[in-house]
């Protein structure tokens, strides 16, 4: 019998991991490039499939809309993302309703970006996060993950919070470690432009690290560790 990947329960139906929403349907991509082929299934119980498919769309919107996110996200967003708009627009307007202009510097080229901050929902992003990599972590090992489990975004910001100097050393000093303890470790998965993701064995309290890459640059790492 199988069992779903992120509760136990008896599986349903099989969860695209990432959500396939992430994932351009051909008539968006401009050569008609197929990037829904070979995307990985996990199975899954009701409440983690179809249940969560609004956590999904608004994953799907955070990342697609981010600034790191590459020309794929773009396509995403002046076609599937204008659709979703076009027939659902308080879904777009709840999230930038406290929206403001910003300017962003590239931490490449120090190239100022005009763009803009917006709220993000801390909760329900961490959810979807945490769940995907549940299912990233069954898809590779075929098995659930019982252990603890922390996400790390390493694009977004937080600089509104009292002690947003400290959050974002944080942030730089998992990305900067990430970038070198992943260096030259194999991306898994067929679409790479749209989502990867490479596996490290940790030592210590930390069992596995991951390291999941969205539109190539909103990645995300994933530390596995032993309860308590």
């Amino acid at each position: 019998m199988h069992t779903c990947y992120a509760c136990g329960n008896s599986a349903t139906s099989d969860e695209h991991v990432p959500p396939k929403c992430l994932f351009p349907e051909t008539k968006d991509t401009p050569d008609g490039t197929d990037l829904r082929r070979n995307l990985f299934t996990v199975p899954s119980c009701e409440e983690h499939n179809t249940h969560k498919s609004g956590d999904d769309e608004y994953l799907f919107f955070v990342l697609a809309m981010n600034l790191p996110a590459n020309h794929v996200a773009n396509l995403q967003v002046s076609s599937k993302i204008a659709r979703a708009v076009a027939r659902r627009p308080k879904l777009v307007e709840s999230m930038m309703e406290r929206a403001e202009p910003v300017l962003i510097a590239d931490d490449r080229t120090h190239e100022l970006y005009e763009t803009n901050k917006v709220e993000l929902d801390g909760v329900r992003f961490d959810r979807s996060l945490r769940l995907l990599a549940l299912g990233v972590y069954f898809q590779h090992f075929g098995k659930r993950w019982h252990g603890s489990l922390r996400v790390q975004p390493e694009f977004i910001a937080f600089p509104d919070e009292h002690n947003s100097a400290e959050i974002a050393n944080v942030i730089a000093t998992v990305a900067a470690c990430s970038q070198v303890l992943f260096k030259g470790a194999t991306h898994i998965g067929a679409n790479p432009s749209v989502f990867s993701y490479q596996v490290h064995e940790g030592e210590g309290t930390v069992t596995w690290v991951l390291r999941l890459s969205f539109y190539e640059g909103c990645k995300v790492t994933v530390f596995l560790g032993i309860d308590g």
